[in-house]
This record gives structure tokens, sequence and C-alpha cells, in this order.
């Protein structure tokens, strides 16, 4: 039997939902290949769309969820049955970061329904607290409907994932007319809006009397200033008027390094400068965030007990997770910031306030100064951390992944930054805080950004996560370049850290020294050995250079050095266990 072929004006599933892509503007899916999921490969095929075939599903979620990051459109993940189960990590760090990705699975036939059919399972009911919409589809004739329909979910604020399980016989059955009935009522798709809420005006004029009355006040920059495609409007206003911006730790950087009034991150301990926001601010802005944990719950020491807090989010459930601001404003981020602008809106920030906070920061930086500058004797991680910025140009884009190295870049970008210098984007993992996603990331970001050198820096416990034959696979496979910085100190940086200073020995921390650069070489690479921080930047600079052939990656020989936000950990872990 040829089922390549169908009857005349007939269609199959697999073949419906990938014309729905296509009236998307997809040009390329993220999956691993499997039988059940064949009708779409197939119909991908012949609708011009391009199918990135991974290792496993949880990089083909990762580097979906990279895409969406870096692109703000949605990203398709595809996924067989059993492949659902191991995608399920990415839809979780989808969903933490606010990613838009559709994650696609067959689910079991629906001939033998709830009577322990191959591969059944409720995926739907699975992820359903980790997306915005899950749900299997109910005909077979419906997918495009439902796709439609998932698309604008996850396109739209708040952005995040949505699960869409389609039966295997459905995707299979070729007997689907082609086209609706004459008399139905028809959608466009190829439709693809973003809505943007307006502020009330009754909004506008409370915010304008705080912003007139504030001398000291602070942006706290959340990750919807991003996926509502708003940082240059912030990033100009807040600049124009001294008002110091920052970002809430491991969330989307939504602002760059380098931006004038960028002032790093709200983080007690990584960013030193960043304590004045609750010892001396009358007034913080949080835009498009949450008062979670990455900001202390709103609560001392990074916050005031008598501040004024106004949140800006774009839907009244996202602020309905801020109860304790003051002021809670529905509205789009840009739009109420045109409306600002238009209405010439005074701004009483003092100077001065800038000028404190830019200071105290330069002076909490000098502290490392003696580490950054030794060349020779071992090698710490935050010089390995800058050397990597330092490589990069203005169209070039760095990933971050692991603990303690993460950690450390954090502590690299608030000097880096300092100086002025920029690049194209920064891409960190979300608060989900999933380690391992580094090498999927950084393929997948440089798939949606082809002509940007893509450097990954990582420690060697989350290189070891990373799932893939060796991480650097699928960028080969597919033409995709990239440079991955490993900081080899032969352990799990950041809990063996915790181990020794809370109880003074280790369990189940350390790993082998193990040789990378052979491991990486023997898959195509190009791959090097770095012993002394002087190598590091040629190191780096030779495997960006030969990223024009093949991906490459620089094993660099670090110790262990316990990060600010590890010490922090240590002191709220042992003030728990006490009170």
């Amino acid at each position: 039997m040829d089922i390549s072929k169908t009857l005349e004006g007939k269609i199959t599933g697999g073949h419906m939902l990938a014309r729905a892509m296509a009236a998307k503007g997809v040009k390329r899916v993220f999956a691993l290949c499997g039988g059940f999921i064949n009708p779409i490969f197939m119909g991908c095929h012949d609708h011009g769309i391009e199918v990135i075939g991974c290792r496993n599903e949880m990089e083909a979620g990762f580097m979906a969820a990279a895409y969406a990051r870096v692109t703000r459109e949605p990203a398709i993940c595809i996924a067989e049955p059993s492949g659902f189960t191991n995608y399920v990590s990415a839809v979780a760090e989808a969903f933490y970061a606010g990613d838009p990705v559709l994650f696609i699975s067959a689910s079991a036939n629906t001939h033998h329904f709830d009577n322990a059919g191959f591969k059944e399972m409720p995926q739907a009911d699975v992820v359903k607290p980790m997306t915005k919409y899950a749900i299997e589809v109910n005909e077979g004739e419906r997918i495009g409907w439902f796709f439609d329909k998932a698309w604008d979910i996850a396109n739209n604020s708040p952005t995040g994932p949505i699960q869409l399980a389609i039966p295997t016989n459905f995707l299979f059955s070729g007997a689907y007319s082609a086209d609706p009935a004459p008399t139905a009522r028809r959608f466009d798709p190829a439709r693809k809006k973003f809505h943007k809420p307006g502020p009330n005006p009754d909004d506008v004029a409370e915010f304008s009397a705080l912003l007139a009355a504030a001398k000291r006040p602070v942006v706290i920059v959340g990750p919807g200033v991003w996926y509502s495609r708003s940082e240059v409007a912030v990033g100009d206003f807040c600049a124009a008027h001294n008002i110091p911006m920052f970002q809430p730790v491991t969330h989307v950087k939504s602002i760059l390094p380098g931006h004038p009034v960028n002032m790093g991150l709200v983080d007690y301990h990584q960013n030193p400068c960043s304590r004045l926001i609750g010892a001396q601010s009358d007034l913080v802005i949080l835009l498009g965030g949450q008062l979670d944990f990455p900001l202390g719950f709103g609560e001392a020491p990074l916050f005031g007990k008598d501040q004024t807090i106004v949140a800006v989010n774009p839907t009244a459930r996202e602020l309905a997770n801020v109860m304790n601001a003051d002021h809670r404003i529905c509205s789009d981020v840009g739009v109420l910031f045109q409306t600002l602008v238009a209405q010439k809106a005074e701004v009483g920030a003092d100077a001065k306030w800038l000028a404190a906070i830019r200071d105290a920061r330069t002076s909490s930086n000098a502290a490392y100064d003696g580490v950054i500058a030794q060349n020779d004797g071992p090698i710490h991680p935050l010089r390995l951390c800058l050397d990597a910025l330092d490589s990069l140009g203005e169209d070039d884009i760095i990933v971050i992944d692991g603990g303690d190295i993460a950690a450390w870049f954090e502590v690299a970008l608030g000097i880096w930054g300092v100086k002025g210098k920029r690049i194209k984007h920064l891409v960190n993992p979300g608060p989900w805080e999933q380690m391992g996603t580094g090498p999927a990331f950084a393929t997948g970001v440089k798939m949606a950004n082809p002509d940007s050198h893509v450097v990954l820096v990582t420690g060697d416990g989350s290189l070891g996560l990373a799932p893939g034959l060796t991480p650097l696979e699928t960028s080969m496979d597919h033409n995709a370049p990239i440079t991955i910085v490993v900081a080899n100190n032969g352990q799990w940086g950041m809990i063996q850290e915790q181990q020794k200073a809370m109880w003074g020995r280790v369990v189940a921390t350390s790993l082998r020294q193990i040789d990378y650069a052979n491991i990486f070489a023997g898959g195509g690479a190009h791959a090097e050995t770095v012993n002394a921080a002087s190598e590091i930047a040629p190191a780096i600079h030779r495997s960006i250079t030969n990223n024009a052939k093949k991906s490459g990656l620089v094993d660099v020989k670090t110790y262990s050095a316990r990060s600010p936000i590890t010490q922090g950990l240590v002191d709220m872990r042992v003030k728990t266990a006490i009170g």
C-alpha cells in the first residue's frame, strides 16, 4: 500500500499540521525522528520546513526554547509519545522563562482509548501545570484549528509554552478534507497578531505623579520587557531621565551590558551596588516581572518596608502575582512608555542618585582586580569569563550555563558592562535554573543568528548533563558552529563548596579529571586544553576563527573559587537551619 498518496481533495493529519505551520511562516522545527511522527516529517518536507534532527528530545526542546527566546517568535518542538517524557524538562525551562514554544507530540491511537494502548499517556495532564495551554486534539480535521489557537496563546502575553498532543491515527489518516466546507466560517491561518493593551488614563496620571515626585527611582527590568519588545523604549526613557535600571538574577536579560544606565543585577551578593535600592530608593518600578524568589519576594534587604513599588504587566493575571506592590498597572510596557513620552511626563530623578550607584558598582568591582590580572598559577573562573566576553564583537552572542561558573559570569558581566562594551545578545538559564541547557541553547541561538559568533561558557558538571552524544553533535550535523568554553575543575563546584562550608566534608560532588579536548576532537571539533590564564584569550580566538568550518571546545583548567552567590546560599541555609 502506498500511503504517500491520498484521495483527491484529501490530506493527512501530518500534512495538515505542516500546512498550518507553513502558513505562520515556520521555517524549521526541532525533533528526533520517530515512526509515530513520520507523517509530520513528510508534511514538513513537502511544505519547505527544515527538520532539525537532534540527538534526543530534551535537546530539541532546549533548542526550541533558545530559538524562541532570541527571535521572540514561537518555535516548534516535535516528539513521538515516549519522546514526550524526554522533553518535559524543556517545557519547564520554557514555562519559567516565558519562551513561546509549541511542544507537539504524537499520542496513542484513539481506537483503544483508556485501554492501555501502546504508549498511552495523558500527555496534556502531565504538563498542564507548566504550560499556558495543554490539550489533545479530539478530531483530525481540527488539527489546523488547534494549532492556530495554540500559536496565538503562546505568542501573546504572558508568553510561554503550550502542549498540543495529536493522536497517531489522526496523523497517519489521509481521509481529511483538504479544504473546509464551503459553508464553514473561516479564519486566516497566516495571522500572527501580537496584542498590546494600553494603560488606563487614570493609571497613567497616577504613575506620572509618582515619577515627578521621586528623587531616587529605580526601574527593575523583568523578562516581560523583552517579550513585549519594549527594551528600546524603556532603555531610552531611563537614559534620558537618569533612572538606573537593574535586572533580576536568572531571568531573561532584557537590557544588555554596556547600556549607560544598566546597573546590573538586583542581587545582594553578586552586585553590591543594588543594596542601595532597599536602603535609599524612594520609588521602585517593576516592569514585566514578579516579586518572586530572585527579587526576595519584595522583602528586605533588597527592598524597604516603606518603599513605594509600582508593578506593570500586560495582564491582570500577572498582576495578581504581585500582590504586595503598592500600585499595579495593567498595560503593555512599551505602550505605557510611549504614552509617557507623548505626554512629556515630568521625571524628578536626581542625577546624583545614578552617579552614587555607578560609583558603588565601580568600587565593588575593584575587589577582583587581583585575580583578573593574574597570569601565572591556577586559573580563577572569573578570568575565564572576562576573557570569553572580551573575545566577542558587537554582533556576537554569549550563552551561559552551569552553577558556580554561571554565578562568576554574572560578576564578570558587572565588571565588563561598566566599560560600555556591547554584544548582540546574552542568553542564560531562566528562573528554573536548568543546568545542561548550554550546548542546545548555543546551537539554537546560532541557527537563529547565522552571521554571529556564538560562545558558550559552562562548567564540567553542566557539560556532562547536556543531552546528545557529545554536546556539539547537532551543531556540526547542521552546520551551526559554536565554541564551548568549559571551566574544568573536576567537581560540582557550587554544591561542593556548600558542603565544605557547612559540613567540612564532601559527598558525591567530585568528578574525574577528564580530557575533554581529546573527546571533542575525536568527534570532529576543533579542541584545545588551556592551563595558563594568558592562553585563554588566544585559544578562544583560534576556536572562533575555526568556527568558519567547525565547532570548537576550549577546555580551561580552573580552580574552585566560591562565588558570591554560593556564599550567599551558605549564609541563607545556615540561618534557616538555626532559626
